[in-house]
């Protein structure tokens, strides 16, 4: 005679293969959310950095424009606690508009202030800040 296993309504539970199918899908939605979240954090750095950046090009060219005593065209350049370096020129801005001919009898004249940022290590310019100033001909 065969011997006949009989299930009683009471016995429920999952087989091992359930449990294991289970535990792999939670391990891989683990796995794309852990990711996911390391992306985004790599990304905060980098606007991090971007606009700490972009802060200090501000404070250069607010300090370089404030300085009363930059009346003429030059250079400086300098470096911050984080490595980021900077170049501030100061150049005559020229017009390619020609109804401005008469620019010889203003008494004040243009200037091209321009602020060039650059990380640690690189040569490549990072962020680039451009404005104009007046000040009175010398």
């Amino acid at each position: 005679m065969k011997a006949r296993i009989l299930r009683s309504s009471t016995d429920s539970g999952f087989t091992l293969l359930e449990v294991l199918v289970a535990i792999t899908i939670l391990a891989i939605g683990i796995a794309l959310t852990v990711s996911t979240i390391s992306k985004s954090l790599v990304n905060i750095r980098i606007i991090d950095a971007r606009m700490r950046i972009v802060d200090q090009a501000n404070t250069v060219m607010e300090l370089t424009l404030l300085d009363p005593e930059i009346k003429e065209p030059g250079s400086f350049n300098g470096d911050f606690e984080d490595g980021v370096r900077w170049t501030m020129r100061i150049e005559e801005y020229i017009s390619e508009d020609t109804t401005l001919s008469n620019q010889e009898e203003m008494p004040v004249r243009l200037l091209a202030y321009t602020v060039e940022m650059y990380q640690p290590h690189s040569s490549a310019v990072e962020y680039r800040l451009r404005t104009l100033k007046l000040v009175p001909k010398q």
